[in-house]
């Protein structure tokens, strides 16, 4: 069915059928006219179906048996790559299915394409792809899974509050203009944020560090945005620059250096992970979920 289009369903299609050997129920009595009207307006009101209750130990099941299993033996090929035309990372995915059809049939495993290629009992379709079977236990889980109705959770969004000193953090303030404060030594400071520097130091009573020659500078730029020393060319080539805009030119060099990108991504990695198999596939509980991994590996 179409939801929200009673003419394109072929559920409509066939309960409407005047041929017997075509309508649904096939082989029984045609529908009453008002039980066809009624599917019609419930097809064109976009088929709401309500939700099942599900279990907390059918989600149990699923999230300690079925989605390690899924996201260690299938992702690599059915997520975003969707070898086939198939996706594994969600029920809808599983339902629509690929080339050859639904993946999953809920309630039926074996007319569950899913099943029939873990099974490798078809030549044709075995998975994982040039892989060995899994585990038996593990076939079994699945087809438990799939025959008590393959329930998928849907993915629980915490919500998150923050106390009056998180909100305070500078760094996620508004932009306001601040007028930087005026110093004693005004020689010493090139910007506004330089003054600001210098008089934090005044204030501790301390004075500003000898200004670093070029090798210095060049080697502080280089490791703070590739954690990488320069090499000796690139030094011998700064200190002979006496250009205007040298050391702009550095810092462009440096940020567009593939290195630069590691070193800072490097940070956000540790917090999404590397990859799906980052999953509890030992069979601990987690409290932890890396659905969308993948979306960050390159």
């Amino acid at each position: 069915m179409v939801p929200g289009d009673a003419e394109k369903s072929i559920l409509i299609s066939r309960i409407r059928q005047t041929d017997v050997a075509k309508r649904m129920p096939l082989g029984g009595a045609g529908l009453k006219d008002n039980e066809i009207t009624n599917l019609v307006k419930w097809v064109q009101d976009g088929a709401y179906w309500p939700e099942v209750e599900v279990s907390a130990d059918a989600n149990k099941f699923f999230e300690d048996k079925i989605r390690p299993v899924i996201a260690f033996q299938c992702f690599n090929c059915h997520t975003t790559s969707q070898m086939g035309g198939l996706r594994l990372d969600s029920r809808e995915g599983m339902l629509k299915g690929g080339k050859t059809g639904p993946a999953i049939v809920p309630g039926d495993p074996d007319k569950s394409l899913l099943i029939t290629a873990v099974r490798r009992t078809n030549p044709a379709l075995m998975m994982p792809k040039n892989g060995t079977s899994i585990p038996q236990d593990q076939i079994a889980d699945l087809i438990k899974w799939v025959k008590e109705g393959a329930v998928w959770p849907e993915a629980q969004v915490s919500k998150y509050s923050m106390t009056p000193a998180q909100r305070d953090l500078w760094s996620i303030q508004s932009l306001r203009k601040t007028e930087p404060p005026k110093t004693k030594d005004a020689a010493w400071s090139q910007n506004g944020i330089d003054r600001f520097v210098a008089a934090k130091l005044e204030t501790e009573g301390l004075k500003p560090a000898p200004i670093a020659n070029r090798r210095a500078l060049l080697r502080r730029a280089t490791y703070d945005l590739t954690g990488l020393p320069p090499t000796y060319a690139e030094v011998a080539a700064y200190e002979v620059d006496k250009s205007p805009n040298a050391w702009e030119r550095v810092i462009d060099r440096l940020q567009a250096y593939p290195r630069y990108g590691e070193k800072w991504a490097r940070h956000w990695m540790d917090v999404v992970r590397y990859a799906e198999d980052d999953y509890d596939v030992s069979g601990k509980d987690r409290t932890e979920q890396y659905k969308f991994a993948y979306t960050y590996r390159d």
